[in-house]
Formats: structure tokens, C-alpha cells, sequence
């Protein structure tokens, strides 16, 4: 279990550019790295802060997933590495887009972008073997086998399986079901779906307040929605307490404050809020303990509440550098990304 206690810092390993998304198995933690100019870098890094193997100026990418021993890299080129090794198993240039997001199921790899375009690739080969246009930028999940994709304007979910006909043409696979937001805000990427439920949060830099939705997968309607700020982030969701917690900022690139909400997982009633004084990201829920990261004048800050009563349990300045809101629960340890380093509080 991660730190419910003050944690100190284990170790630190250096990196090229500032840490963009970290995704981890039990013995390895996969992180993207970005740099200006458009170039990342991919790390593989052991548990003890021993780096693996390094991939290193790859053009254009933008995400990283993790999916069954491969690791996807979404850019204007999707590719596929092997965890263990980082060899390239194949890349596909796309027509249209920037790969922002992607799962794979039952041999096809769902690939979300940046614009109009969803595509279905071979995933043994990568081949691009359809593609369908369906609105904006958007995320993709797997839900009870299906294809599910969130976008600003609507959610839709795909059938899993083509007729020899569709796929013969080369077309996308039947719509299951699809339903209309009746907010129009951009969402934030990568919603939170768990027990039949899909948590939404957005942004809107032209409104005071934007909404945390929750939306019924099954019914295929809105169950509630919470106005909390001009920013709310992508929630974290731990069922068994039958909570989602979430960020909320106000609007402004020089906004250094915010609020953590408790929401009643059900209803969307408030359980408690606890204000915070640094720009915070996307929670962590483990060990019945709230985790955040963020930059702040010292260079960053990690802070853990109580996710019953929202009271902070610790909090503790980390990093040599800027640290920004890439943060990762694994094990024992909490992983926390900046500009140039990676750091492991236990």
C-alpha cells in the first residue's frame, strides 16, 4: 500500500523532458517524456529507480498505453512497442489526426484521436482496417466488450464484432448505443468508467463553472451532474466507498489554487470538499487516501487526504524541479513526474 504517513523520498532517476503520462505492471513503470519541438522520449524503469531501456526522439507522440505487454504511442504516428524490450513491433502513419488514445480487444486496436477520425487497426500488423468519423477529440474504453467512446458532443458504443460484409468493405463496426451530452464542453480526456458508470469531467475557459457528469452505460442516460469550476478534472472513482473524487480549479493559466471534492457516487451530493493551495491534477485513490501532485513555488508538492473525511494526512515537497500533475500509485510507492525527473515517495 502506498504512504498513509509522511513518505520520504527513495529515489530520483533523470529524464529528458518533462514526464507527460506514466502507466505501470507490478515491476515497471512505463513514463512518456516530452520536449519542445514536438519530440518525447519513451523510459521503461524498475521499481528500484533502474531504468530498463530508454526510446528516445520519437516524433510527434502525444500518449501512452499500456495493453498487454505492449505499450501504444499515439502521435501522428501510432506505434507499438514491446514492454519488455522497446522494440518496435510495427507503426502506422495515420491520415487523419493525432492518436490521443487506444485499447485493444479481441485482435483490433481502437485508436481515438484528436479530430473527426476513429480508427480500427490490425494488431498484429497495425494496418489501418477501417475508420469512422464521429466528432472531436475523444477517449476509448472497453466496456463489457464493447467499444466505448466519449467525445465532447456524444457517447458512442461500438459493436465489438463486424459482418464478413462490413469487414470485407472495409467499414467501422454497428453503433450499439449512442446518446447526446446536453452540456457542450470540451471533455477531458481519458473519463473514469467503473461499475456500469462513466464519470466525466471538462473544461470550459469561458464559463465559470463546467460540470462532473455521470452517465448510466446501460440506461444510456445522464444519472447527475455537479457545477464545481471552470476546470474539473478526470475523477477517481473507488467504488466499494461509493465516492468520486475529483479536482475543480478556476479559469486562468496562472490559477495556483483549487478545491478537492468528495461526491456521493450515486446522487453527486457533496461528502466533503477540502481546499487547496497549489495547482493540483488528476487524483489518486489507494489505501483509503486521497493523493495529489502539483507544481508549486518550490517546485512541486504531493498531498494526501483522508478519503472519508477529506483531512490532509500529509503533505510533503518533492522534486529538484518542476513537478507537474503525473502521479502513479504502484505497490508501496507513489511515482511522481516533473521536468526532468521521476521521483518514488514510499
Amino acid at each position: 500500500m502506498p504512504p498513509r504517513q509522511t513518505p520520504e523520498r527513495e529515489w530520483r532517476v533523470d529524464l529528458r523532458g518533462t514526464v507527460f503520462r506514466m502507466v505501470a505492471t507490478d515491476a515497471t513503470v512505463y513514463c512518456l517524456t516530452l520536449r519542445s519541438g514536438g519530440s518525447g522520449d519513451v523510459y521503461a524503469v524498475r521499481t528500484d529507480g533502474v531504468i530498463r531501456w530508454h526510446e528516445a526522439d520519437l516524433d510527434g507522440v502525444g500518449s501512452l498505453d499500456y495493453v498487454a505487454g505492449r505499450l501504444y504511442l499515439g502521435g501522428r504516428t501510432f506505434r507499438a512497442l514491446e514492454a519488455d524490450s522497446g522494440g518496435e513491433l510495427f507503426e502506422t502513419k495515420l491520415p487523419d489526426g493525432q492518436a490521443y488514445s487506444a485499447v485493444e480487444h479481441r485482435g483490433t486496436i481502437y485508436v481515438a484521436t484528436n479530430t473527426d477520425s476513429f480508427y480500427g487497426l490490425d494488431a498484429d500488423t497495425g494496418a489501418i482496417q477501417w475508420h469512422a468519423s464521429i466528432g472531436g477529440d475523444h477517449g476509448v474504453s472497453i466496456y463489457r466488450g464493447q467499444p466505448l467512446v466519449s467525445s465532447p458532443y456524444r457517447i458512442r458504443c461500438y459493436r465489438s464484432d463486424r459482418s464478413p460484409l462490413t469487414a470485407l468493405l472495409g467499414e467501422p463496426p454497428a453503433i450499439h448505443t449512442s446518446w447526446q451530452p446536453p452540456h457542450q464542453s470540451v471533455a477531458v480526456l481519458w473519463p473514469a468508467v467503473v461499475d456500469g458508470t462513466l464519470y466525466r469531467g471538462a473544461v470550459g475557459t469561458d464559463r465559470s463553472t463546467v460540470p462532473l457528469i455521470a452517465y448510466d452505460l446501460d440506461a444510456g442516460r445522464r444519472r447527475w451532474h455537479r457545477e464545481l469550476a471552470s476546470y474539473v478534472y478526470t475523477p477517481a472513482v473507488d467504488p466499494d466507498a461509493g465516492r468520486v473524487y475529483t479536482f475543480a480549479r478556476p479559469a486562468g493559466a496562472r490559477t495556483s489554487h483549487g478545491t478537492v471534492y468528495a461526491l456521493d457516487s450515486a446522487s453527486g451530493a457533496t461528502a466533503w470538499s477540502q481546499p487547496l493551495d497549489f495547482r493540483a491534477g488528476c487524483p489518486v485513490i489507494a489505501n483509503e487516501t486521497v493523493y495529489l501532485s502539483g507544481p508549486d513555488d518550490d517546485g512541486g508538492r504531493v498531498v494526501a487526504l483522508d478519503s472519508s473525511t477529506g483531512a490532509v494526512r500529509w503533505e510533503a515537497g518533492v522534486g529538484d524541479s518542476q513537478v507537474n500533475h503525473a502521479l502513479l500509485s504502484v505497490g508501496e510507492r507513489l511515482y511522481v513526474g516533473g521536468t526532468g525527473e521521476m521521483v518514488a515517495l514510499a
